[in-house]
């Protein structure tokens, strides 16, 4: 409790009269349970005050000259979802509303802080940087009613701001997500609202994964057909969804930098080489280091098995050649020409060294060049390409893979350190700039409750990554102060190998991603799990706003087939998901062996609509017993609703049995993604 002096007039006589009397206020430090500051990231410093802030229609903003752009995001999002238009004026102490103020004199509030008071008739966000005064806009969008998210004006609605002062900085510069656009291919839109959710929660790093086996993603003029049909479409023989596939434009790439600074955040473009490389070998096979070129086409990463046996190219960059790194000079020209910011990665991760090991080229350029072995050779490249991206003003950028040969590194080259729980140590112990996106817990492809949570995840892991794992990683653990002065920060992962809808997506991240948020921003003795998850609980009503999907408890399950419910004989097997369906698009149905010693075989399933069968998949499929990447999924069913119908029942009909006895368990899952992303969310 604070008691503050204040000087109040009192008329007397026609006369005014000074006195200083003492009035009191009531400031308190934060409880966990008060929703009304459910922030997420956790602040550095929160003191709560009585009373609360009205935004009215006459609500004014106020700003200095030079910081219109930080608060335009602010401002059409409160005109979009409560009507109010609100009047931009220059800052003014003697007016009233909400002051947004670049003060240059600010001590003790590092570039990304701000501070916020909510106190009476005004709110005023401070910070000594526009990067600053645009997480305090953010911290205030979360203060205001999450009805704030809303696209379509709000009627009835209180928008109230409860009094507060919150004083607050990151803990790392460093908060990323990267979106591998390889594997699966999203639109500039799917990548735009990424950026929105991202900026909402102060991340401010995105790695866009544009290149791999799966298709090269990015115009090079220079070099067309590293954008041909044959290295950016999925093969017509794999039945993908035609949005799977695609590039973007150099202008496309343009857009969304700049759509990204808006929102001060700083993309970091993935070339990856020398392996994963697939395309760039279809286009121009003088570069690989052998002549396999089977098939002709890129596919989807599930089908790499089939192809070649495992989940590497039979190819990569001849490390040996020099059009290779003329090649490679000519492509980062036109990435770094792109992007702003001070980071280019170029992968270096999973390199078959077994096949340079078969050249006799490769042999015999290791030992002119008195190389030992290929991790020197694979050094060589690297070494290569980093002055290459070095040399044009940026930091070059790999996964820790290449710290194999660590000695020969050049130490300009950052590390993103993602193979085991040490990798992070690893790499800043022998001085290398890195940071921490581990497998466990940081790679969202991966299961969240346990082997049978419900998702479309990539369950070739042995680790569960759960939500609380995911908060409570830290990535100084284990270093020593110098060391931890090398932690550029925090990254999250999700590679689409599996969950290439938007909406799988979206459940493998959220509400994982917040908790990496907090993570990168808040300092760690004040971190606590079950303080987070308090608040979490009041970001999924945003969640819900903003139409993004998230993991709830059982994932997409909707039924179980148990002994009592199963014979040895085909008969039909009923499922009422009328509450699965709610928009027109593509649904997947899955059938999951879990336990027993029976599996179940399955004939074919239907789609009905009051009855009436409106598609059906009639092949023939064992029940998943195998949790992993590395086979075609034939126990997953595929329909569209195209004319979604409100008011009708929705059932499948499947047709299943069980093989050699009744022993036997599994999960039955019904998933429906909407044709366009973001849009419409499933209800909880």
């Amino acid at each position: 409790m604070s008691i503050r002096l204040h000087h109040v007039l009192f008329p007397k006589k026609k006369k005014k009269y000074l006195i200083s009397v003492a009035v009191l206020f009531v400031s308190y430090q934060l409880q966990a349970q008060d929703s009304r500051f459910a922030i997420i990231p956790k602040p550095t410093e929160i003191i709560a005050h009585n009373g609360e802030f009205t935004l009215t229609p006459q609500t004014l903003i106020l700003i200095n000259k030079e910081n219109r752009s930080e608060i335009q995001e602010l401002a059409k999002l409160i005109k979009v979802s409560t009507g109010f238009d609100l009047k931009i004026e220059e800052e003014s102490t003697r007016k009233k509303g909400i002051h947004f103020v670049i003060d240059k004199t600010l001590k003790n509030i590092p570039i990304e802080g701000y501070k916020l008071d909510v106190i009476a008739n005004n709110i005023i966000v401070k910070a000594n940087s526009p990067t600053g005064l645009y997480y305090g806009t953010q911290t205030l969008r979360q203060l205001l009613p999450s009805k704030i998210e809303s696209t379509s004006i709000v009627n009835n609605s209180k928008w109230i701001v409860p009094n507060v002062t919150i004083t607050d900085a990151p803990r790392y510069h460093w908060r990323g997500y990267m979106q591998d656009a390889s594997r699966t291919f999203y639109s500039v839109n799917v990548i735009k609202k990424y950026l929105d959710v991202m900026a909402l929660y102060k991340m401010n790093t995105f790695h866009w994964h544009l290149t791999d086996d799966q298709g090269w993603r990015i115009e090079i003029k220079k070099y067309p057909k590293l954008t041909s049909e044959k290295t950016t479409v999925f093969h017509h023989t794999t039945n993908q969804p035609a949005e799977r596939s695609g590039f973007y434009t150099q202008d496309q790439i343009k857009e969304v930098v700049a759509y990204a600074k808006e929102r001060h955040i700083t993309i970091v473009p993935e070339i990856d080489v020398p392996g994963h490389s697939w395309p760039t070998i279809l286009a121009y096979p003088e570069l690989g280091v052998n002549k396999h070129s089977y098939p002709n086409h890129i596919f989807p990463f599930v089908s790499s098995w089939g192809y070649w046996g495992n989940q590497f190219t039979p190819n990569t960059l001849d490390p040996t050649k020099e059009i290779v790194y003329e090649f490679l000079n000519d492509v980062f020209t036109e990435v770094i020409s792109l992007f702003p910011g001070q980071y280019v990665h170029f992968g270096g991760d999973e390199v078959r060294h077994d096949l340079w090991e078969k050249e006799p080229h490769v042999i015999d350029f290791m030992q002119k060049n008195n190389l030992k072995n290929v991790q020197e050779l694979q050094s060589y490249f690297v070494t290569r390409i980093s002055k290459i991206i070095s040399g044009k003003g940026k930091i070059p950028l790999g996964w820790n893979d290449i710290l194999a040969d660590a000695k020969n590194l050049p130490k300009e080259t950052a590390i993103m350190s993602w193979l085991g729980a040490d990798a992070i140590k690893q790499a800043v112990e022998n001085g290398f700039q890195s940071v921490a996106t581990p497998t466990a817990p940081l790679y969202f492809d991966i299961t969240q409750a346990d082997r049978n949570d419900g998702t479309m995840s990539d369950l070739a892991y042995d680790n569960i990554n759960t939500i609380e794992r995911v908060y409570n990683y830290d990535p100084a653990q284990g270093l020593t102060s110098e060391e931890e002065k090398l932690v550029l920060g925090v990254q999250a992962n999700q590679w689409t190998a599996l969950p290439q809808e938007v909406k799988d997506m979206n459940v493998q991240n959220f509400p994982r991603l917040l908790a990496v948020a907090e993570t990168g921003w808040t300092a760690k003795d004040k971190k606590d799990f079950t303080n987070f998850s308090n608040r979490l609980n009041h970001h999924y009503d945003r969640l819900n706003e903003l139409k993004v999907d998230y993991y709830r408890s059982g994932g997409y399950i909707v039924s179980k087939w148990s002994p009592a419910t199963v014979s040895e004989e085909f008969k039909e097997m009923n499922v009422d998901v009328t509450k699965k369906v709610y928009t027109n698009g593509r649904i997947q149905t899955g059938f999951f062996f879990t336990e027993g010693k029976n599996f179940l075989e399955i004939d074919g399933v239907q789609l009905l609509e009051d009855g009436k069968v409106i598609a059906s998949d009639n092949h023939h499929a064992l029940a998943d017993k195998f949790r992993g990447t590395n086979k075609i999924k034939p126990f997953f069913f595929n329909f569209e609703v195209k004319n979604y119908n409100p008011h009708s029942k929705y059932t499948v009909m499947a047709k299943v049995r069980s093989v050699g006895g009744t022993n036997s368990y599994g999960n039955f899952t019904f998933n429906l993604s909407p044709y366009q992303p973001f849009t419409i969310a499933e209800s909880r």
